[in-house]
């Protein structure tokens, strides 16, 4: 018999037990949550100045900001690849006039503008 028939009889084959099985952990149970640690925006916005305006390596600048080179990779790489976040209208005045104007934006030109709040009244 060599060894492909050994390997493949049911006398030879072995089943290897993890620790978890060799102790009695179920792994359902003995998931355990990894911390993550809160990164203020000053921070972070220091790492980008340092990165983007004063040319350092990612990980100067993560030396110098006292954080992680992977946290600090992961920050540029969000800055970089997700869009900012931008709110879809503005009030236009202060004043107590109820005044809610609408401007529709394609592309950064205007296409439609129009008051709120008469345009909810004619409805």
């Amino acid at each position: 018999m060599n060894f492909d028939e050994a390997s493949q009889s049911s006398l030879h084959t072995y089943r290897v037990k993890t620790r978890q099985q060799q102790k009695g952990i179920q792994p359902s149970i003995q998931k355990s949550k990894r911390k993550y640690s809160h990164i203020s925006p000053d921070r972070k916005n220091q790492l980008i100045s340092l990165v983007l305006d004063k040319k350092l390596r990612i990980k100067d600048a993560a030396v110098i900001c006292s954080l992680n080179y992977s946290t600090a990779k992961t920050i540029l790489y969000t800055l970089r690849h997700r869009p900012p976040k931008q709110v879809g209208f503005k009030p236009i005045s202060n004043s107590r006039n109820h005044k809610l104007t609408m401007k529709i934006l394609i592309k950064g030109k205007l296409v439609n503008q129009y008051d709120f709040y008469a345009k909810s009244n004619q409805s």
